[in-house]
């Protein structure tokens, strides 16, 4: 269920006319953040209405309910269709975490179980985010102007932790060489890791460096890398670099 995404009066749809290279393109160029919207009850209600005919339940799962409105939406839509019990999961979190429950459903005997194995992981997704710059998070309202000068004076790369649906600071530092191992650091912190994934912000290169280092930290564990999206994307900015994991 692909949110809107909103460039002045242009409207795309996540993910289907708009690839995240094609979005991080035009943050680059853009005078004022994009907005995003979620889908419609009635959006979900249509789809819901289709995988009627094919299944007995859904699960469906989505973005943080004080992240975006899809989860309210989903139930709402949910309510007007008859026959199909549908369960809403809100992830509390965005982007890879949602992949790693969906993952967890999917290898669930049954609508209860996998309800059960999501619900029991929501508490323990984490995002630990490093910014390349301070200024989308400045545009979206999340420091002050007088901040982002400073930090901008200074190059300062912001690294930041989605817990819960927080977003919490965690640590500045001067070059993104230094900031790299701190982000190691921490993870390593957060004890022994379940699923765990490295994200971008149109920085390949930098992302598979990062897999690389932390496949020495972690040789036991399959590390996937992947793309950012909009929805994130809009407050990290380009060259953003995410670790996305699920705590044991």
């Amino acid at each position: 269920m692909p949110l809107k995404v909103l460039f002045g009066k242009e409207t795309f749809k996540d993910g289907v006319d708009l690839t995240n290279d094609q979005f991080f393109q035009r943050l680059e160029g853009a005078q004022q953040l994009p907005t995003t919207s979620a889908p419609s009850p009635g959006d979900f209600a249509e789809a819901y209405g289709r995988l009627a005919k094919e299944c007995d339940g859904v699960i469906s799962i989505h973005l943080g309910s004080n992240l975006s409105a899809t989860c309210e939406a989903a139930r709402l839509g949910a309510e007007s269709v008859e026959g199909l019990e549908v369960r809403v999961i809100d992830s509390q979190s965005t982007t890879m975490t949602m992949a790693f429950l969906c993952r967890v459903a999917a290898e669930s005997p049954d609508l209860e179980t996998a309800v059960k194995r999501c619900q029991e992981r929501v508490p323990k997704l984490g995002i630990l985010a490093l910014l390349d710059t301070m200024r989308y998070i400045q545009m979206g309202g999340r420091i002050s102007k007088i901040q982002y000068l400073l930090g901008s004076m200074l190059d300062v790369k912001p690294l930041l932790k989605l817990d819960h649906g927080e977003i919490k600071p965690l640590d500045r530092t001067r070059t993104r060489a230094r900031a790299i191992p701190g982000m190691v650091q921490r993870l390593q912190e957060e004890g022994p890791l379940e699923s765990l994934a490295v994200m971008h912000g149109s920085a390949p290169e930098d992302a598979e460096k990062l897999r690389a280092k932390l496949a020495e930290e972690f040789p036991e564990m399959e590390i996937e890398t992947g793309q950012i999206g909009a929805v994130l994307g809009t407050h990290t900015g380009p060259r953003a670099l995410g670790l996305i994991y699920v705590r044991k």
